[in-house]
């Protein structure tokens, strides 16, 4: 398997490769691969339904995060059919119960990362573009890198603060108002921590942090505004301008991504999958 890094200097790209044939040895280095660059870009798939759900599961527990319960009445609209919850429709598309995927409207879906707010969280997101996606954008940051260049200063202000985070977010506005959404008080991570392949880092879904553990709202939206623009600046940020068959898996440890408005959701459609980095040891690099 052939893999570069982009111009930016930490989003690996992976071309003429195909997933079809990728064996266990070629999901773990890609799993490494993610695990120290945050974020890595395959490009030019043309996976079946079928073919999709064999590589996912060489990751680990590809079905344990689902987006929402069996039970849930969004699972019918947001599941693909045949998947068991496995994957879930990313689209304004409506399905044959006159429903929308989710994260369907044309609006910007702002900054954020998976279930922050739960301690059984997948670690990796998979999107993979099926149709329709070309002229859309979606963008990811590297918060190992923001949080390596912040001054010692802002670093001991930061390296002990635990979130309190909400369940959700006012994914249409740039400016979201998160303070009518439920607000999880059982689960307090730090918000600086060291992933598996012992890269430190930054876990700052801004946007869906209510308030630090011993702070008012008023005083940890200081400390937010604080490092919030300093994480999404360019140099810590990959744009991926979508074709279709693009697939991009990042962590949601120490990264947080965004979709740029769109005005053709009814006829773009990405395939959402959340998992585990399967089992090996991730301190030897690549």
């Amino acid at each position: 398997m052939n893999y570069k890094l982009h111009d930016n200097g930490w989003t690996i790209l992976i071309e003429d490769f195909d997933l079809r044939t990728a064996t266990q040895e070629d999901i773990l280095l890609i799993s490494r691969l993610v695990a120290t660059n945050t974020c890595v870009v395959i490009k030019g798939q043309q996976l079946t339904l079928e073919q999709e759900i064999s590589v996912l599961r060489m990751f680990k527990n590809p079905d344990h995060d689902l987006l929402f319960e069996k039970d849930h009445p969004d699972f019918v609209h947001g599941a693909v059919k045949g998947t068991d919850g496995m994957i879930f429709r990313v689209t304004g598309e409506l399905n044959e119960y006159g429903k929308p995927g989710i994260a369907g409207d044309d609006e910007e879906l702002v900054w954020h990362c998976n279930h922050p707010h739960r301690p059984d969280r997948g670690p990796l997101v998979w999107l993979h573009g099926v149709r329709g996606t070309e002229g859309s954008r979606t963008s990811w940051n590297n918060n190992i890198l923001s949080y390596n260049d912040l001054d010692q200063t802002t670093k001991k202000l930061v390296d002990n603060l635990e979130a309190y985070f909400v369940t959700g977010t006012n994914f249409g506005s740039k400016d979201a108002d998160i303070s009518s959404l439920k607000v999880s008080t059982i689960f307090t991570p730090k918000i600086v921590q060291t992933n598996i392949a012992g890269k430190t880092g930054l876990f700052f879904p801004f946007l869906q942090i209510d308030r630090f553990n011993g702070m008012t709202k008023e005083e940890s939206q200081e400390i937010i505004d604080l490092i919030a623009p300093h994480t999404i600046q360019e140099k810590y940020c990959y744009h991926h301008d979508w074709r279709d068959g693009d697939i991009v898996i990042s962590e949601q440890n120490l990264g947080i991504h965004k979709r740029w408005p769109f005005k053709h959701m009814k006829s773009r459609l990405l395939h959402r999958a959340v998992f585990d980095f399967p089992d090996q040891d991730y301190t030897l690099g690549i």
